[in-house]
């Protein structure tokens, strides 16, 4: 059996002859024809050929061929290979807690050897702000930093500096990947209040968030001066992201201020707006337009995406699967736009084995959701590190679900079993990597393992913060509720 992950298009099994070669025998041979992540790998007795029209058609034809040579001898074949989506990603969050530099690098090599291709790099959070800005010093000088989390009486600060940043985008390039940062509006935005208490809707300040949960301390959509902020940090940030797309987030926004805000509510009555869903598509719309005179697509998760005014060119990313949301999502990729893949209870790689297991990630079908292939650009496997403090536990909780979403994000896949049947020397590189996957055998708990898994989880969430984010989310629910059936 041919063990490579992610599955190539083709493969040709020539004869059963065997040979053996090393990366130094690989002869690079250019066919314009081929597409730019496409490559054919021909082993014969005349030794290895690379073809391919890009360099990074040839890094991927010797992806594919370091894992045959961890399998043994080379066996005799053909193989015909290109990607199914443009877009493979990795999302890691390195607000909630901080990773360095080499740590983000480590997962870069790891990342390489899936055929990923995109490194979301999560900047901004309540719980810290992590770029740095020139224009606005106060952003990392006192939104980097909190006292404490969740009550351990131990501070968490740390940001990136722009030549870190370009190092680390210089990095994933040599790899044949794009960084594409997360800076996280109008939602999640409490380290940029504390820092400039000016764009919160009362103007009063607030303090870097020492808890998790959703918070009602979100930019104001109603002032100049929170676009003209957002349209200064995003110019600083595109100079150091060359990659075509940003991310802006949008989720999680608590409208509790925007219902009380004059400021606000004049944006709704002045635009015609029906509600504060469409106060958020029109607030998202002009700092797309912005992005965009700069040449950036702009991405957005789908609960900020409810609004029927949504921008149409900015692409969903589709996580939450509840009702309203989910439906939000399908009719923008049904309308033309484009969409990106990413469900909470499939691909999200921060919770536990016992709640999605590796089975459970690998045979997700998106389409069964009812999105339709042609609109979409990928797909994406995000860790959020609310309750992952240090990298050995950020692979373990990656690895190998990461590589279950490397694969149908290549190929359509095949069946569960056999993919676990070809996982084996990929796993060797990352062994090689010293990345701390989680071994196969807990990967899909039953039973006790299960039940120890989900207590695990489950202890990390009683505490009050998990308590209060649910009121506020009600309480925003309830007012909002109050509001509209007031005007009706």
């Amino acid at each position: 059996m041919i063990k490579i992950v992610p599955l190539p298009q083709e493969i040709k099994q020539i004869s059963d002859r065997t040979f053996n070669y090393s990366e130094s025998d690989i002869v690079k041979v250019q066919d314009d024809s081929i597409k730019s992540e496409g490559y054919k790998l021909l082993i014969n007795e005349d030794g290895v050929t690379s073809v391919a029209s890009t360099e990074k058609g040839h890094f991927y034809a010797l992806v594919t061929f370091r894992q045959l040579v961890k399998s043994g001898a080379l066996p005799h074949i053909e193989i015909i290979d290109e990607p199914r989506f443009s877009y493979r990603g990795y999302m890691l969050d390195t607000c909630r807690h901080f990773f360095t530099v080499d740590e983000i690098k480590k997962q870069i090599d790891a990342i390489s050897h899936l055929k990923l291709n995109v490194f979301h790099w999560h900047l901004t959070e309540d719980q810290g702000w992590r770029i740095q800005i020139d224009k606005y010093p106060l952003l990392t000088e006192v939104g980097s930093k909190r006292k404490q989390t969740r009550g351990d009486n131990t501070p968490v600060e740390g940001f990136y500096t722009k030549e870190e940043i370009k190092d680390v985008v210089a990095y994933a390039k040599s790899k044949h990947i794009d960084v594409m940062p997360e800076i996280d509006i109008p939602g999640h935005f409490s380290a940029a209040i504390a820092a400039y208490p000016l764009l919160s809707c009362d103007g009063k300040g607030c303090e870097v968030k020492e808890a998790f949960g959703i918070f009602e301390d979100v930019c104001c959509a109603g002032k100049e001066t929170s676009y003209q902020f957002l349209f200064d940090v995003l110019d600083e940030v595109f100079e150091l992201f060359p990659f075509e797309y940003i991310h802006l987030g949008g989720d999680e926004a608590l409208r509790i201020k925007w219902i009380n805000c004059p400021d606000c509510q004049k944006v709704i009555k002045d635009n015609g707006l029906k509600n504060e869903d469409e106060l958020q598509a029109h607030f998202m719309s002009r700092i797309a337009a912005h992005c965009e005179k700069a040449g950036k697509k702009v991405i957005n998760w789908n609960d900020g995406m409810t609004g029927e005014n949504t921008r149409k060119s900015i692409v969903v990313h589709y996580w939450t699967q509840t009702k309203k949301n989910k439906a939000a999502a399908v009719r923008h990729v049904a309308g033309g736009s484009q969409g990106l893949i990413s469900p909470f209870f499939n691909y999200y790689l921060d919770y536990p084995y016992g709640m999605t297991p590796l089975s459970k990630t690998y045979n997700y079908d998106y389409q069964k959701d009812g999105f339709i292939e042609e609109n979409i650009i990928g797909l994406e496997s995000p860790l959020w590190t609310e309750y992952v403090k240090t990298i050995d536990r950020a692979e373990y909780m990656t690895y190998p679900r990461l590589i279950a979403v490397a694969e149908k994000a290549w190929n359509t896949g095949s069946t569960y079993k056999n993919f676990i049947k070809r996982i084996n020397p990929i796993l060797s590189i990352l062994k090689k990597l010293d990345i701390n996957y989680a071994p196969l055998k807990d990967c899909n708990p039953r039973g006790v393992q299960r039940l120890k898994s989900l207590y695990a989880f489950a202890k990390n969430y009683k505490h009050p913060s998990s308590k209060e984010s649910i009121n506020r989310t009600m309480q925003n629910k309830r007012m909002l509720e109050e509001k509209y059936e007031k005007k009706d």
